[in-house]
Order: C-alpha cells, then sequence, then structure tokens
C-alpha cells in the first residue's frame, strides 16, 4: 500500500479541509438556515401579494358591460318597484320580495350619488365587491380561529381559494342570486364549523350576529336555499347533541330571519300569495328541460357529488377534520337546492360548486399538514408556493370550462349591442314591448337603455309553460272561452297594457319557445292580435326591421 504523503513535508501547498456534512437531523432542525441559503427573501410576500391582485384585478372586469341578463331583470322590477309600481301587481316575477329589496340597493345608490355619474348597473359590481371583500376578511378571520383549520398550508390556501370561488367562478353567472347567497353564507359556513368544534361563544357577539344575520338574508332570497342551513344545522345537532343546539343562536337567527319574509311576504305582499303562488305551481313549474333526477346527477352536480364523498372520505378519516365535515354537509344542502329546483340551469349549482372546490382546497392542505408537518416558522414560502400551484389549477381550470370576460370581449358585436342601437335610435319615448320566451338579451338591453317594459311581465313564461305540450290541445291557440283563468289573465293584461301604454317598439322573438302544433309554429303577435285591444292599438304600427331572430314594429 502506497505511504500518504503530508503536503507540507511535500512542501505543496494546503489544500482546504472539505466542508463538514450536515446531517439529516441537522438540515431539519434548522430551517431557517435552509429558507436563507436557498430561496429567495420576500418570495412568500410577492407570492400571496399577486393571489390577492389577480381577483381584484378580475373583479375590474365585471365593471365593463354586459351584466346578467337575470340580474339585468332583477334590477329592473326594482327600478320599477321604486319608480312606485305595485309589486307582483303592476309588475309580476316569481322572485320574493327580499331579492327586489337587495337588488334595489344600486338604484337608491345611483340615484342618492347621482353627482357620481355611475349608472346603477356599476353600482350593482360595485356593491358585489363589497360584499366579497367583507366576506372575504370575515372568512379569513375565521379560518385562523377554527382550530381543525389552524395549520400553516390550511390558512394559506384557504383564503386565496375563497376569492377564486367569489370572484372568478361566477364568470357569466356573476351577481345571480346563488354568487350572493355564497357570497352572504360563507362566513356562516366556517362560523359553523367554528361552533362545532365548541370555540364559538354561545351567548353571542356582535360578529356572530352579523354573521347569522348575512346568512338569513342570503338564505331567504329562495325557499330552496333554507335546505342548506337545515343540513349544516343537522349535522351540528348529531355532533353536539340537543342541549348545545337549543342554546346557540345562529340558527335561530337565520330562522327568524326566515319567519320575517315570510310575514311580510303575507302582509306587505300578499299578491304574491294570490296572484304568483298560483302561476307559479301551474305554468313555471312547468319551465325547464330537466327533472330533478337528472339535475342532481348531471354533468355538473353529479361530479359534484362525486368529489364531495370521495374529499369527505378523505377528511373524515384521513385529515379527520370536523370543519371539512360541515363543509360537506353544506354541500350536500346546497345540491339538493339545486336538484329540487329541477331546471338544470348552470347558475343553480353554483354554491354546490364552490362548497367542493373550497373542500377540496381543506382536505388537500390538511392531509399534506398532518402527513407531511413544516415546520410553522419555516412554513412561509413552500406554503405559499404550494398554494399558488392549487390555485393555478383552478384558474387554468375556469378559463378551460368558460372562457373568462368573453361576453365582455364580444359585447360590442353582440345581439344585446345591436338592439341597444335600434332602441336608442327608434324609441324616442323609451317604451317598448317584448315578447320572447327568454330573458336574453333585452335584459340587460332594458338597463343600458334606460327604456321601460310596457307589461307587468317580463316574458312570456306563462304561456310557454301553458303551452309546453302540444298533445293537450286540438288547436294551436286556446279560443277565449276555453282559457284558464291564468292565460286569460295574460291575455288580458298584456293587451290592455299594450294598448294603454303605447310603445315606440314592439319585438318580436320568432323562436317562440312552444312546441310546434298542429304543424304550426307559435307566434306571439298572432296569439294577442286575436284580442280586439291589442288589434286595435297594433294597427298604428309598422314593420321597421328583422334582426336575426327578432321582427321589429314601430309605432307611426
Amino acid at each position: 500500500m502506497a505511504e500518504r504523503v503530508d503536503d507540507d513535508a511535500a512542501g505543496l501547498p494546503r489544500r482546504a479541509a472539505p466542508p463538514a456534512v450536515e446531517s439529516a437531523a441537522e438540515v431539519v432542525h434548522h430551517p431557517r438556515r435552509f429558507l436563507r441559503d436557498r430561496l429567495p427573501i420576500g418570495a412568500d410576500r410577492a407570492i400571496n401579494a399577486l393571489l390577492l391582485l389577480i381577483p381584484a384585478a378580475w373583479a375590474a372586469g365585471y365593471l365593463f358591460p354586459p351584466i346578467n341578463h337575470d340580474v339585468g331583470a332583477l334590477m329592473d322590477v326594482a327600478h320599477r318597484w321604486l319608480n312606485g309600481e305595485t309589486l307582483y301587481v303592476d309588475i309580476i316575477d316569481i322572485n320574493l320580495p327580499l331579492v327586489f329589496a337587495l337588488y334595489a340597493i344600486p338604484e337608491l345608490l345611483a340615484r342618492a350619488l347621482s353627482f357620481l355619474g355611475l349608472p346603477a348597473t356599476t353600482w350593482l359590481t360595485l356593491c358585489f365587491d363589497g360584499a366579497i371583500v367583507g366576506s372575504f376578511l370575515a372568512c379569513r378571520a375565521l379560518t385562523q380561529r377554527v382550530p381543525s383549520l389552524a395549520h400553516p398550508l390550511t390558512e394559506a390556501l384557504v383564503p386565496p381559494t375563497l376569492l377564486f370561488l367569489f370572484i372568478v367562478l361566477p364568470n357569466d353567472s356573476f351577481g345571480q342570486r346563488e354568487h350572493l347567497m355564497f357570497v352572504m353564507t360563507a362566513p356562516y359556513l366556517l362560523h359553523a364549523a367554528e361552533r362545532a368544534e365548541g370555540r364559538a361563544a354561545a351567548t353571542g357577539t356582535f360578529s356572530t350576529w352579523a354573521i347569522a344575520l348575512a346568512a338569513g338574508i342570503g338564505f331567504a332570497q329562495k325557499p330552496f336555499f333554507m335546505i342548506i342551513p337545515l343540513a349544516v344545522e343537522s349535522y351540528l345537532l348529531l355532533h353536539r347533541g340537543w342541549r348545545r343546539t337549543f342554546s346557540d343562536l345562529v340558527p335561530w337567527i337565520v330562522a327568524g330571519v326566515a319567519v320575517l319574509h315570510a310575514a311580510a311576504i303575507i302582509f306587505v305582499t300578499p299578491a304574491y300569495i294570490t296572484v304568483v303562488l298560483p302561476l307559479a305551481f301551474g305554468d313555471y313549474a312547468r319551465l325547464g328541460e330537466a327533472t330533478w333526477q337528472q339535475v342532481l346527477f348531471g354533468p355538473v352536480l353529479g361530479p359534484c357529488l362525486l368529489a364531495l364523498a370521495a374529499f369527505g372520505l378523505i377528511a373524515i378519516f384521513l385529515a379527520r377534520t370536523v370543519a371539512a365535515r360541515v363543509m360537506v354537509a353544506y354541500g350536500l344542502g346546497a345540491a339538493l337546492a339545486a336538484a329540487v329546483q329541477a331546471k338544470g340551469w348552470p347558475y343553480h349549482v353554483l354554491p354546490g360548486l364552490s362548497a367542493t372546490i373550497l373542500l377540496a382546497a381543506v382536505t388537500i392542505s390538511q392531509t399534506i399538514d398532518r402527513y407531511l408537518p413544516i415546520d410553522r416558522e419555516a412554513h412561509r414560502l413552500p406554503v405559499m408556493a404550494i398554494s399558488a400551484t392549487f390555485l393555478i389549477l383552478f384558474y387554468f381550470q375556469a378559463a378551460l370550462f368558460a372562457p373568462p370576460f368573453q361576453k365582455q370581449r364580444d359585447f360590442e358585436d353582440s345581439i344585446t349591442s345591436v338592439l341597444l342601437h335600434v332602441v336608442e335610435q327608434n324609441a324616442h319615448n323609451k317604451r317598448i314591448l317584448v315578447f320572447s320566451p327568454g330573458i336574453y338579451p333585452y335584459y340587460p338591453l332594458i338597463n343600458y337603455s334606460g327604456a321601460r317594459m310596457t307589461m307587468r311581465f317580463q316574458t312570456m313564461w306563462v304561456l310557454q309553460g301553458i303551452y309546453a305540450d302540444c298533445e293537450e290541445y286540438p288547436t294551436l291557440y286556446n279560443a277565449p272561452e276555453d282559457m284558464s283563468e291564468a292565460e286569460r289573465f295574460v291575455f288580458e293584461s298584456v293587451s290592455g297594457d299594450f294598448a294603454s301604454q303605447q310603445p315606440d317598439l314592439v319585438i318580436v322573438d320568432r323562436v317562440a319557445g312552444v312546441p310546434r302544433c298542429q304543424g304550426r309554429v307559435f307566434d306571439y303577435l298572432e296569439y294577442f292580435l286575436r284580442n280586439p285591444k291589442f288589434a286595435q292599438a297594433f294597427e298604428r304600427y309598422t314593420h321597421l326591421m328583422d334582426v336575426e331572430r327578432y321582427t321589429i314594429y314601430r309605432r307611426r
């Protein structure tokens, strides 16, 4: 064996000693040194700021037209209500009065702050942005207070996920009642988790009252929404027992808001019971293209239920998170609320989809935190990196599913913009009459033009429901003496409104949304021309133009 030669003895320069290799234990116990030496300082703050700035910029995009058509219709009803028309008498809609009270707020702000020059449609977006900010701040504070959510990754991932659900996921449904409901009840969801873990004060504080009142108002917009607190409170009852449940103020406040709303319907707007409910049970229930089974197991809600089940099992048996169980209850309630409406309209499933995504974020973060623990002093940058990764996936999927701001980018070339130009040029008195089975595109046309619909119905939904099945009718149109009470009411009231208010334009949708019968197509204009009052008033109208599927007549 060769003899080792000392460097000094050989006259060579001394070699640097090799660096000491840290043990694995030392690496684990010196995470701050690892972050300082390997990762850029302030990167976690930059990522966090980015996760806040992107949805903030996204929210600003909703300030550009158009607003959602259903939202536009709700705002028009609120506008006419504030102008003195009697709700459910001079203007008839299926929604409850609380909905119109909420959607009247932007109109009231536009009037009170008219010196700013902002229209009610802009105030609507600003009001939603304000509600989102308030709900987000409440949810972020609750995330840090709920014991089962008090983990580094969960605390970092839940708030930006909520911003995604509040702002990005709604897309074309921004401003819908389901969207508003989820924004107003998200703090209730996290507060329910806090109550389930025994950390919320039973006597009630200002924040508890605020959370419960906001949730009560959000849920009371639709009777179907009450399924959600019923599901959540049922879980809490099983989890906590009768005594703690009955001493909890939150469910009583939520129920109290619903009871007060019901009382207001009975004593303030009794026409809802005498006029709208018979129409709703008789004709509105026949609208839509799906049964409750098809909605529940359809292409959106079905996968949501599967995801709820999968994440719920992981949360219960692996992450062992009480908050996730509350989210499962909320998601199931939201899914049932969408199913019982039996319409199959996309925005109905928005709360269920939002609850599923939130549950996914909580379950994934809890599982990582539980089985791959990160030292809290060193968690900031890797946690933000993981959070950003999940959010990128969420944003990518949302953009893939529905291109962001497609309607805003195409608004100038849309049918709404074309008809808006026609109305502005030809309806000098700002009065129009539209015969169509749907809301779009003349809402939000009416909102942007300032025009007024000269009938008490916004669409022909009553006739669409009556004539939904051709096999029951021997002729295309019922004779006046053979009409039901509901059809006769529409036949006479629309004709009377037309004769008395004399709109500048009559716009007829050639796609009536009614099945062909006896080989003929249902024509709304032809239908109402059988009424002498309508026919006499229509003699003063002449054909102006055809635009896509719409025929337009102008008053001479």
